[in-house]
């Protein structure tokens, strides 16, 4: 047995009272140690303590076992395992999206590192606050068998890299990576080999000071704020695109009355979605996974104010291309990203929208316009068919969720429908995890979202392939007992490819899959679960859920054939010609 699965095995026995920890290897030996107090080891674990850390999230192994053993110690901190690194770095994630809190990972050196790469750079591509502690192989031990570059590892996924090479600087280090990931700018990994991990702080060494709060975004410009006001007071089709970039809540609320002045339709991005979603001008998420109001609202607007988005290519179905654009973020690299903006004003977006309420309000409320209109549509399979078309099993849901839901949906087909119809009111209660365009992470995010958000029922809509991929994790869920809704849409199959291989003429067979009965694995696993495979059987969602207090799992056999019109878009593009989707929404 190697010394990586000795230390996770020792997850499963009573806690040790000795003073010996297994540490590292040398030529393939592992090596004992003293467990010491006043070691990097505790610096770390105090600096975690003084950061507010409630969770670790954390795979078990060599490089790690002393600081989660020491965390564990302290009675303070609770410990996740999970089954696999890229689950624990994607818990992390999940409750950095639903706390509002940097999320905190931790697993061993060498392979422990390499596992997590799909969650790192997807919390990477989400901006994410993650903390992930990676310590690394023994200074000097070339020939370690778990030894490899981290740094260029950490460094290709865009995340921050800070070494820890000397123990007098553990604080420096840790504060470090803290204040990176509490100023917006994504994950950070603190890493240190293990013999410094181990090795005792100076004593002279300064105490250490948690990481401050994020200075405020710069005042917009004056010169800037006129241009803006011009461009607006203007427009006679002004819409408003808001991105995560305003906050929700009251903060929102200054950009909910510049709509009422300018008589302006709101739309969001995906990552904000719910974001004023009650507000009466409101037409919710542009852009393919979104409504057609809102993409349509955006088409013919002949002025967009961008607050906070970066107005990427997803969200204006291909760029905003008509009109003046004003765009308003604090940050000065996020304008002309992906569209040009004609006025440009970098600050706090919601402090920009309270100034130009004011500058306008002296005019009064306009009457406003009506973008056209969208057609009406559902989903096209008779109530009775089996399989289940998935616009039907996503307004079953929706009707069987609370209004204060938690809602986690992972990437694929499937999901383009759950994105565009599965309501939320509030973009801190909502996650979508294909950032970096990987399906599989929803499980892992939904894992973290129910520790940050404890004793609230999560709900996480997957395919069947993306459960395979993070199957292992179901363990996760009965271990804990989270109240967790997964509720997988099982196509019997890759439900994007099967449709691309048709729209390039290509047989299909290879994105066909016979799963095992996924209903029988949870159980298996010891969740309940149910499987729907008519739409006669959609009651079951809002019987079961009325009832269940823990985790539950239903499998439903949705229609294959079914195609989001979303998808057709790009199938279309691939065959080089129009979608032909009837009864599709999108």
């Amino acid at each position: 047995m190697s010394g990586r699965e000795r230390a996770v095995s020792a997850v499963e026995r009573p806690p040790i009272q000795g003073k010996t920890f297994p540490c590292s290897y040398e030529y393939g030996r592992v090596q004992s140690h003293p467990m010491r107090d006043g070691t990097v080891v505790d610096a770390v674990t105090a600096a975690l303590i003084a950061e507010g850390t409630e969770v670790v999230f954390a795979l078990m192994g060599d490089g790690n076992l002393d600081l989660l053993t020491k965390v564990s110690m302290t009675g303070r901190i609770k410990l996740v395992h999970a089954c696999h690194e890229q689950g624990a770095v994607a818990m992390a994630d999940g409750y950095a999206r639903f706390s509002g809190k940097p999320g905190v990972a931790s697993v061993t050196h060498g392979p422990g590192l390499s596992n997590t790469a799909t969650s790192l750079l997807t919390a990477v591509a989400a901006r994410s606050p993650v903390v992930l502690i990676a310590p690394d192989t023994p200074t000097g031990d070339l020939n370690h068998p778990q030894r490899f570059d981290q740094q260029a590892f950490i460094r290709s996924t865009g995340a921050m890299f800070r070494p820890l090479h000397r123990p007098g600087t553990v604080h420096a280090d840790t504060g470090a990576v803290f204040r990176h990931v509490r100023y917006g700018k994504g994950p950070a990994v603190l890493n240190a080999p293990t013999d410094v991990l181990l090795a005792p702080v100076p004593p002279d060494t300064e105490p250490y000071k948690p990481a401050d709060e994020p200075p405020a975004g710069p005042a917009p410009d004056p010169t800037a704020v006129d241009a803006a006001v011009a461009a607006l007071t203007a427009a006679r089709r002004p819409v408003i695109l808001v991105g995560r970039g305003v906050p929700p809540g009251a903060g929102a609320e200054p950009v909910g009355e510049l709509a009422d002045l300018l008589g302006a339709p709101i739309t969001t991005s995906l990552k904000a979605k719910g974001l004023l979603a009650r507000h009466p001008r409101s037409l919710g998420v542009a852009g393919g996974l979104g409504t057609r109001a809102a993409s349509r609202a955006l088409a013919a607007a002949d002025c967009v104010l961008v607050l906070g988005a970066t107005a990427n290519q997803w969200t204006t179905d291909g760029g905003l291309t008509g009109g003046v654009i004003v765009h308003v973020d604090h940050d000065a690299e996020a304008m002309g990203r992906h569209s040009r903006p004609d006025v440009s004003v970098v600050g706090d977006a919601v402090k920009t929208a309270a100034v130009l309420r004011d500058r306008l309000a002296a005019a009064g409320p306009r009457a406003g316009w009506t973008p056209p209109a969208e057609e009406s549509a559902g989903a096209s399979s008779p109530a009775g068919t089996s399989p289940v078309h998935p616009q039907q099993v996503v307004d079953a849901l929706d009707a069987a969720l609370p209004e204060e839901r938690l809602l986690v949906v992972d990437a694929g087909h499937f999901g383009s429908y759950a994105q565009q119809t599965l309501r939320s009111w509030d973009p801190r209660r909502y996650a979508f995890t294909h950032d970096f365009g990987a399906i599989g992470q929803a499980l892992g995010v939904s894992i973290g979202a129910a520790f940050a958000r404890e004793g609230e029922r999560v709900t996480v809509v997957l395919g069947d392939g993306c459960l395979m991929m993070s199957l292992n994790e179901l363990a996760t869920v009965r271990r804990y007992g989270l109240p967790l809704t997964v509720v997988v849409m099982n196509d019997g199959g890759y439900g994007q490819e099967r449709h691309s291989l048709r729209a390039k003429g290509f047989p299909i067979a290879e994105s066909e899959h016979t799963w095992p009965d996924i209903a029988s694995i949870a159980r298996g696993f010891g969740i309940p679960a149910h499987s729907i495979g008519c739409a006669t059987d959609l009651p079951l969602l809002s019987q079961v859920l009325a009832e269940e207090t823990g985790p539950v799992l239903f499998d439903v056999h949705i229609d294959p054939d079914a195609q989001n019109r979303a998808f057709a878009d790009i199938a279309a593009r691939l065959r080089g010609s129009s979608p032909d989707v009837e009864g599709e929404r999108r």
